[in-house]
Order: structure tokens, then C-alpha cells, then sequence
């Protein structure tokens, strides 16, 4: 406990560290938030925003925001790790059921659905506005 907290002391006190070639970096940098903790904190917070009532959890809209943060995630993975081949394919099998569930959503309200493609920037073909 002792070895913490001198340790987390000298972090508040030391900004920035020296490397081999004489830079400078940032260690608040080095000990920020990984980056799936950070993808499940935009997760919860776009179910917050779409969610229609109190204990909504499967309505198209909520279902479709869900999706749309977790394929921004996924193709920055990909775009970093071109040969993650399974990572690819659950991309695109989390592509395809967006697709569907905007497919039903614009079968059932038009309007919701622009609503929805519009806020999330959904890029759509123009004869389906």
C-alpha cells in the first residue's frame, strides 16, 4: 500500500519523463483510460440518449445507436490491424444487423428513420429518404 501511494505521489509531481532520445513524453498520456473502457462508457451513454422509456432495451433505436459506437470502434481497430480477419467479420455481421434494423425501422416510421440516420450521421442512398 505504502509502494502506491509514493508511486501515485511521484506521478502528480513528475509531468513528463525523458526518453532515449532526449524527448520529452507525457505520462498522463501513457496512464490514461484504455481504450474499450472508453468505447463502453460512449455505449452507455448514446443507450441513455436513444432509449424511448425508462426501461427501453431493445427498441430499433436504441439497438442501432448500440451498434453504430461499436462499429466506430471496430473499424478503427481494423484500420490499425488489417489482418485481423475476425475482427473483420464481426464487423461486418454487426454492419448487416444495423442494416436490417434500419431496414424495419424505415418499413415501420419514416421519419423516425431520417431522424436516427441524420444524428448518428448514417450515410443513406438518396431513394430511401
Amino acid at each position: 500500500m505504502n509502494a502506491f501511494i509514493q508511486s501515485t505521489s511521484t506521478l502528480k509531481n513528475a509531468v513528463f519523463r525523458k526518453t532515449r532520445n532526449n524527448q520529452f513524453t507525457n505520462i498522463c498520456a501513457q496512464i490514461s483510460s484504455p481504450q474499450p473502457y472508453i468505447n463502453s462508457k460512449q455505449i452507455k451513454e448514446v443507450r441513455e440518449k436513444y432509449r424511448i422509456h425508462e426501461k427501453d432495451t431493445g427498441s430499433s433505436e436504441y439497438q442501432i445507436a448500440a451498434l453504430s459506437v461499436r462499429i466506430a470502434y471496430m473499424t478503427a481497430h481494423i484500420k490499425k490491424n488489417p489482418k485481423d480477419f475476425s475482427s473483420t467479420r464481426g464487423l461486418i455481421a454487426m454492419v448487416s444487423a444495423r442494416k436490417k434494423l434500419l431496414k424495419y425501422l424505415r418499413s415501420q416510421s419514416k421519419e423516425r428513420f431520417l431522424n436516427i440516420c441524420v444524428n448518428l450521421k448514417i450515410r443513406i442512398q438518396k431513394d430511401l429518404q
